[in-house]
């Protein structure tokens, strides 16, 4: 597993998760539950662990870089 993102909170580890795995992406979080156990234990394992099999790596970086903050923004408004 190569991990593609850290995290120090699970609410945005799972948001990326949710990401990678609506565009069919198998990701994985690793020290999800220890971190949530006791934040200063995320310092001592380097946070939450967003994680993908090798072959993924491209796809799934690509998605997280993706800024979708104006997607939902149905105003008609150009945004520049």
């Amino acid at each position: 597993m190569v991990t593609v993102a850290t995290f120090d909170n699970m609410v945005d580890a799972h948001i990326a998760l949710g990401r990678l795995r609506a565009e069919g992406v198998m990701a994985f979080l690793a020290d999800e539950h220890l971190v949530q156990t006791d934040w200063l234990y995320s310092i001592a394992v380097g946070g939450i662990k967003l994680q993908v099999e090798p072959e993924w790596v491209e796809q799934a970086l690509r998605i997280l870089a993706t800024d979708y903050s104006d997607a939902g923004d149905e105003s008609g408004r150009d945004p520049d």
